[in-house]
């Protein structure tokens, strides 16, 4: 259930790198970041359309992450943490995030912006495969 009044959403990231699952919180971006994601995304110049969706994720993604459960991400062999009441935080973790796991800021950004699909399979009804006119 996705509950609408919720501050804090959870977004679970396997990481290719480390091996990692990193529970990520973000909060729900606003209809205006909404926009400007989509804005953004891709750019017109001249005759040709300039893909920044990596760029475009990293930005607003970075708006939006409000912590992590620690223990998966850390700096020089040490657990960091986004808890200000815990002793391993640090004032830097986002920087220090957007700077070395940009990656995992993107796949943020793309479960908040782009997340949601869309699917109506139940309204066709399945059409028989055509013959294969060599076999004939």
């Amino acid at each position: 259930m996705r509950d609408l009044t919720a501050t804090r959403n959870t977004a679970v990231i396997t990481d290719s790198i480390s091996g990692d699952t990193h529970e990520v919180y973000y909060r729900r971006p606003t209809n205006r970041e909404m926009v400007g994601f989509q804005n953004n995304a891709f750019k017109r110049k001249g005759n040709r359309i300039e893909n920044r969706l990596f760029e475009t994720r990293l930005l607003y993604g970075s708006k939006i992450v409000t912590g992590f459960r620690k223990g998966t991400l850390g700096c020089h062999g040490k657990p960091i943490a986004s808890d200000p009441n815990d002793p391993d935080y640090r004032e830097d973790w986002l920087q220090l995030i957007v700077d070395h796991a940009p990656d995992v800021v993107a796949v943020v950004a793309m479960i908040a912006f782009e997340g949601t699909t869309a699917s109506r399979n139940d309204e066709f009804e399945e059409e028989p495969p055509c013959p294969d006119p060599l076999e004939e």
